[in-house]
């Protein structure tokens, strides 16, 4: 019996999901597949479209056999803890065997090449890293042209430098390298395959006939709630999830619908209180501070806050920290102590009982399934993760609340969903 690992995000699940799982099981052999999903909030520091329930109903009812949530703080981190994090669960599981994700390039020799070069960083390297960083560069582009730069000066370079700007600026193939170096870092027995992604482009706006993108269906949520023109995009079955949520009025979810609760966090908090958050550095928090003289929108405090060293992905990162309150030292703390603290179920198919008792067979870490019952078996640490995670959903139905008047359960009342 082997097993597939994917890591996803799944908002909302779509075609071009459907089309990763089946490809993922068939290029692999794998006989099931273990997914690692974010909760509420996703890595660009936004809230989810849809809860994290409904997803994982989505993602089960679509090929999915096992649905684990990837804690907030890695959730909602950059592409490198994002990464780690999400390797190192599927590491700690004892029982996957392969790790398929979707790229731009389609090819794991050219990836893994990079990752080899970030996870061993040659002097060349490092030396351009910093360069480009006293530049003002953010890191991200710091990284990329320091690896231009070493790449073009290898006489093995299996790729134009053209071809490895594109390459480079993909927002899978970086997730792809992050990947690839946790497995290098980790020396992972875990086998990488990878999918070359077809359809719309990561970002694209536009829906398109069967393979949109995750961002253009969000985008024509906001503009047309009615969810008629998306019966191309989406599974049959994941469809109707969505349509469940939207008809409950506990969907969709949008960045602006928290806004009054971080003019709050950011108007009432001190600035060494700010600085203590994940992200905050060099001065942002007083940026943040002037952009809510008045009330604003967090649309408008991101555009406010922009600047050429602080994208907009990074400033939305950071402003979810802070309302979050998802501390530096606890962050530290939790990578300082192998990241992931446990392995809490979102989900599973009902006839997998061969692979639930696979796991706790070989999982290294404590297993949640009920959230109840395994407290008085955390220690502070384990908690602590745990704490942040429940309030995380907290505010997420709080701004359900102010939006629809609804909730969703807590993770003290939801069940692991069984389908």
């Amino acid at each position: 019996m082997s097993t597939v690992g994917i890591i996803a995000e799944y908002n909302p699940f779509h075609n071009g999901h459907q089309y990763q799982l089946e490809e993922a099981k068939r290029i692999t052999g794998a006989d099931q597949c273990v997914i690692i999903m974010s909760g509420h909030f996703v890595q660009r520091g936004q809230p989810a479209l849809v809860d994290k329930w409904t997803r994982t109903k989505m993602a089960l009812s679509c090929g999915a056999d096992l649905v684990i949530e990837l804690p907030v703080h890695f959730s909602t981190s950059s592409a490198e803890f994002f990464a780690y994090a999400s390797v190192k669960v599927l590491h700690d599981l004892g029982m996957v065997d392969c790790l398929c994700f979707g790229s731009e390039i389609g090819d794991p020799h050219i990836l893994g090449q990079i990752a080899s070069i970030l996870c061993h960083e040659p002097p060349l390297f490092k030396e351009k890293l910093n360069q480009f960083l006293q530049q003002g560069n953010s890191f991200v582009t710091a990284r990329a042209n320091a690896l231009i730069h070493y790449l073009t000066h290898q006489e093995d370079l299996d790729i134009d430098k053209d071809t490895l700007i594109d390459l480079i600026g993909s927002p899978n193939n970086i997730l792809g390298i992050e990947y690839l170096k946790a497995l290098q870092k980790l020396r992972s027995p875990i086998k990488p395959y990878t999918i070359k992604r077809i359809g719309s482009s990561y970002h694209a706006d536009d829906l398109q006939m069967c393979l949109s993108s995750a961002t253009a269906i969000r985008q024509s949520l906001v503009n047309q709630p009615d969810i008629s023109h998306l019966t191309h995009c989406m599974p049959k079955k994941a469809l109707r999830y969505l349509a469940e949520a939207i008809d409950g009025c506990i969907a969709p979810m949008d960045y602006d619908d928290f806004s009054t609760m971080m003019n709050y966090q950011l108007k009432n908090a001190t600035s060494s209180l700010l600085e203590s958050y994940m992200d905050v550095s060099e001065g942002i928090e007083n940026r943040f501070k002037k952009a809510v003289s008045c009330y604003q929108p967090i649309s408008y405090i991101v555009d406010y806050t922009r600047t050429k060293r602080y994208p907009i992905s990074r400033i939305q990162r950071t402003l979810l920290h802070i309302l979050l309150g998802l501390t530096k030292k606890d962050f530290q703390a939790f990578v300082d102590r192998g990241y992931v603290q446990y392995i809490k179920l979102l989900g599973f198919k009902k006839n997998n009982g061969d692979l639930l008792k696979r796991l706790k067979r070989h999982a290294t870490l404590p297993i949640i399934s009920n959230v109840a019952d395994s407290i008085p078996s955390l220690d502070n640490l384990q908690l602590r993760m745990l704490e942040d995670e429940m309030k995380a959903t907290d505010l997420y139905n709080i701004a359900l609340g102010n939006k629809y008047g609804t909730s969703i359960k807590t993770d003290y009342t939801q069940p692991v969903i069984i389908l």
